[in-house]
């Protein structure tokens, strides 16, 4: 099933004759949920089965980030609850309003190396030693443990302003009612308030409130688009939830690989460093200290080491600038519109359907289309026949906040052919519009 991207998971009609999703991950990697409206009296197909197909040549990769549920052990559930116990005694820095986290001067704050390409890769021909990168940013990586209900998560972070803007994976604080940052130098933890999150390249910026007699070590972009292969790398981050600061090295294995997470097919850097579970959000260095990298993902599977992923920093740059002035990423087209793909593998759970009589893509529903129903089919996409997901993706892949979308489509048994044409609005979080006093920063 296609749904354009957002960062909560959709719910879908299902009400008299509707049909959505079940909860579970199609052949093509997109994940999607099922929750039933109308009281639960929503009826929906049994699950279509897992296509076996030949491998998709894109690598399938979990999310590096630590979970723990309810009260059971593991690192993260009791670094959590330290945290806890502090927070409890009074000795949390408290968060900043979230209301006054928005900078309207983003690069003022953060500082970016201007260096030219070189041969020698990203660090240039003086490189230093790995235990010269890790004393200059150790303090700059941080714990973050976040919590939603009784469910924690372990994941790491990067200072990228003196100012208290930390840079992490979405994946490490989505959902989180309460987030708890550790920085390495500091005698207490820090409570953060959420700037911006973007599910779509899987970062998120928070704020701490620094004190003054604590003041925060804050690390260097570096220009990931200088790196060249077989460069040396340090990452650091918080593996098993416990082992905050820890250092591995490896090289660069490859710049611009695409890999498949639950967040969709992503553009990443490719390292050997050793990343485990609670690595996310977790900073990979260049050898002269500098930030070229957010990791977020490795390769799991039995035999398999040395595979791992890091958003490049180039990427990170530009998302956390908009983040940290608009809450937001700025220009992010939002279609609104789900679909399901039905074809030969799923059309006997979905013939039963009213309407659905062939393969093709069928509307589930639509956000910001009115005239577009539960079970359309639709036929063009600006003029290009679609009828799988891969189609429709590659047919709306260019499009922006304000171009014009034009759809064919029938609907029923009668086979008429229709079209509609929308502005594409842009993507604004809804948990933005809450925000009733949000103030600049100096």
């Amino acid at each position: 099933m296609y749904e354009d991207r957002k960062p909560d998971r959709m719910s879908f009609d299902t009400g008299s004759g509707g049909f959505g999703s079940d909860g579970q991950q199609n052949g093509s990697g997109y994940t999607y949920s099922y929750e039933p409206q109308n009281g639960g009296n929503g009826w929906r197909p049994e699950k279509p089965p897992r296509r076996n197909g030949p491998a998709i040549p894109i690598l399938t990769v979990i999310l590096c980030v630590l979970l723990s549920f309810g009260a059971g052990v593991g690192g993260a559930t009791m670094a959590y609850n330290s945290i806890v116990r502090n927070a409890q005694n009074g000795n949390s820095v408290p968060a900043p309003d979230s209301g006054t986290v928005l900078n309207k001067d983003p690069s003022s704050l953060l500082d970016r190396s201007e260096a030219e390409f070189s041969p020698y890769g990203s660090a240039g021909e003086d490189a230093y030693s790995i235990s010269s990168v890790a004393r200059m940013v150790q303090d700059a990586v941080v714990v973050i443990n976040a919590t939603s209900g009784r469910s924690t998560s372990a994941g790491s972070g990067v200072i990228i302003s003196d100012k208290g803007y930390i840079l992490t994976c979405n994946h490490v604080v989505e959902g989180a009612t309460k987030i708890s940052v550790t920085v390495n130098n500091c005698a207490n933890p820090y409570l953060a308030a959420t700037v911006g999150t973007d599910s779509g390249t899987d970062l998120a910026v928070l704020k701490i409130e620094p004190l003054e007699s604590e003041p925060l070590t804050a690390a260097t972009h570096g220009i990931s688009e200088n790196l060249v292969v077989g460069e040396h790398v340090v990452a650091i981050g918080n593996p098993l939830g416990t082992l905050g600061g820890t250092v591995t090295d490896g090289i660069i294995s490859a710049k611009a690989r695409q890999v498949k997470t639950d967040n969709g097919t992503m553009t990443l850097l490719q390292t050997n460093a050793a990343i485990n579970s609670g690595n996310s959000g977790g900073g990979l260095f260049n050898l002269k200290g500098e930030l070229i990298g957010i990791v977020n993902a490795k390769y799991a599977e039995s035999g398999v080491e040395g595979l791992a992923f890091a958003i490049p920093i180039d990427t990170a740059y530009e998302v956390e600038k908009d983040l940290i002035q608009y809450g937001y990423v700025q220009g992010v087209p939002d279609i609104g519109i789900s679909l399901v793909e039905v074809n030969q593998s799923n059309y006997r759970y979905y013939w039963r359907y009213p309407d659905v009589s062939s393969y093709g893509l069928y509307v589930v529903s639509s956000k910001n289309c009115a005239e577009l129903k539960n079970r359309d089919r639709i036929l063009t996409v600006n003029g290009t026949a679609v009828t799988t997901e891969a189609e429709y993706e590659a047919a709306v892949a260019d499009l922006k906040a304000g171009d014009t979308l034009t759809l064919t489509y029938t609907r029923g048994s009668s086979g008429e052919e229709k079209t509609v044409s929308f502005v594409i609005p842009q993507y604004v979080p809804e948990n933005l519009t809450s925000r009733t006093n949000v103030q600049f920063t100096d």
